[in-house]
């Protein structure tokens, strides 16, 4: 079954990989977090033997995706340069004139 929120963090996904200069380079980071968190879950809750399996999968699937779309919003900030504002220089007009 799936909630809205899977649905809207689906949608951040592609939204984010759709918004990179580098796609697949955004992608493929998505995929190793989503894939590493998942695992994690899983795995952690077949070691502990703690609560019901198909929940682990689910939070699991959830905080992986929320991760991947983190990681890859901060991997599209990192490729786009930052926008600054130009530095505030005086212009030769406004230096006072010397006087003789």
């Amino acid at each position: 079954m799936t909630g809205f929120l899977e649905i809207l963090l689906l949608a951040a996904v592609i939204y984010t990989v759709a918004r990179s200069p580098r796609k697949w380079q955004t992608f493929g980071r998505m995929v190793v977090a989503f894939v590493t968190v998942l695992l994690l879950s899983i795995i952690g809750s077949a070691f502990l033997r703690i609560g019901d399996p198909e929940v682990w999968g689910l939070a699991g699937r959830l905080v992986g995706l929320l991760l991947a779309v983190f990681l890859g919003w901060r991997h599209i900030r990192s490729l786009t340069p930052a926008k600054s504002k130009p530095s505030e220089q005086p212009r030769p007009n406004d230096q006072p004139e010397r006087l003789k």
